[in-house]
This record gives structure tokens, C-alpha cells and sequence, in this order.
């Protein structure tokens, strides 16, 4: 099993500067037959750099822990081929997983952004929350996402919002707590802003998409970040 695959399918030197303003769109979900593994896969086209890229990511529903991970990027194919490219290099160990030929599952909370381009306005920001009503099942239940300042050696503090620092999330469902960020991972060094996007459930497994908003020198990205759990 490898922890990660990074496939470069052109010369290119990718910066900070260069990534600006993205929103990857999330493309495909699916739960392994007995939901025990999920698969997230998301791409698009960088704005600030104009790269096509894909990433996936498979998580183990039961504990939440990343199981597999690969990414791919282009500077002349389209986002549809890097995607495309990508789903085929992995099929092998995409079907190890038991996800390769599942069923996309359908989000049960799809959250609809005003603009096409992230804005710092649309996360929670930090010492704050947000408390969601999603229907899990056959009730809506709460789900709360809480922004916490944490030690950070974020590069760029100067382009945060003003008087705000780098934070982590904690999220919580029903009174469950399924992700609480102790420290924050070197893609998220310079976060500050969190908003829920997407729930999927099968049966008692979920997946939610949260976006991580970071500095960009064309406003904020709105990254990826999965989190998976079994729920109570």
C-alpha cells in the first residue's frame, strides 16, 4: 500500500503564488459494499496557475485513518483527461480497496455557494461555530463545526484576514465528536477559515468535505479536507 502517488504529466513549477483562488470541484463518492472504506475524488483547474489537476483519497470509515492517496496534474491536458488519466492508473489499487466499481453515492447535505470563486466570508472563523442541520437519516441531526486558533509556522500571516490567526476544526455530530485537529498539517499551516460542504452517508458511515480556506494572492482557496467516521 502506498501512502501517496504524485503523477507529473508536464514540466511545471508549481508556487505559492500560483495557486490562487481554487474551489476543486468533488467529483466522485463512493462506499465500499459494506462502507468499511470511502473513496473521495476531486480536481479541476487551478486558477492562478491554469494546472489541471486530480487527487483521491480513500479513508477507513471505522477510524477515520487515510488509507490510500494519489494526485495528478498537467499543464497542457484538460481537467476531464487528468481526472480520467488518474481513475485508470488506479484501478488496481482502487479495486484492492473494494471502491473502484461502487456506486457513486449522492450527498444527503449539499451546501450551494453564492460565487464561483471562494471568498473569506463563506468560512466559520476562529473562536467561532456553525451548527448544521443535516438529514442523516430519517431526522435532521446537528452537525457543529468549530474554529480553533492553534500554533502554526504559516508562511503568510500578513494575508489572513485581518486581526485572525491560523486554526484548526473540531467537528462534531449529534454530540459525537469525529474530528477534533490537534495540530495542523503542513497543507493547512496557513488555514484559517472552515465551512461545511458535502455529508454522505451509507448506512452508519459518513464522509464529510470540508473546504479549509487559505491565502492566495487572488483571494482564498477553498481546499479539500475529508473526514470520515462511524457514527452513533
Amino acid at each position: 500500500m502506498r501512502a501517496l502517488l504524485t503523477a507529473v504529466l508536464g514540466l511545471l513549477t508549481l508556487t505559492v503564488s500560483a495557486r490562487a483562488g481554487d474551489r476543486l470541484d468533488v467529483q466522485r463518492v463512493a462506499f465500499s459494499p459494506e462502507g468499511a472504506r470511502v473513496l473521495v475524488l476531486w480536481g479541476g483547474v487551478q486558477d492562478g496557475s491554469g494546472l489541471s489537476v486530480a487527487r483521491l483519497s480513500v479513508l477507513d470509515t471505522a477510524s477515520g485513518r487515510p488509507l490510500y492517496a494519489a494526485s495528478a496534474r498537467s499543464t497542457s491536458e484538460s481537467a476531464a483527461w487528468v481526472r480520467d488519466w488518474l481513475w485508470r492508473s488506479e484501478e488496481t489499487a482502487l479495486g484492492r480497496l473494494g471502491v473502484r466499481s461502487s456506486r457513486a453515492a449522492q450527498p444527503v447535505y449539499a451546501r450551494a455557494f453564492p460565487r464561483a470563486a471562494p471568498v473569506w466570508t463563506e468560512g466559520t472563523r476562529g473562536d467561532a461555530s456553525t451548527t448544521t442541520l443535516v438529514r442523516l437519516w430519517s431526522r435532521p441531526v446537528p452537525v457543529r463545526l468549530t474554529v480553533r486558533a492553534l500554533p502554526s509556522r504559516c508562511a503568510f500571516p500578513e494575508m489572513l484576514p485581518e486581526g485572525e490567526r491560523p486554526a484548526g476544526f473540531i467537528l462534531t455530530v449529534n454530540g459525537q465528536t469525529v474530528h477534533a485537529d490537534r495540530s495542523l498539517p503542513p497543507d493547512r499551516e496557513c488555514a484559517a477559515r472552515y465551512a461545511l460542504d458535502r455529508v454522505y452517508v451509507q448506512g452508519n458511515r459518513a464522509v464529510f468535505i470540508i473546504r479549509a480556506y487559505t491565502p492566495g494572492f487572488e483571494g482564498p482557496n477553498a481546499d479539500v479536507v475529508t473526514v470520515a467516521a462511524q457514527l452513533r
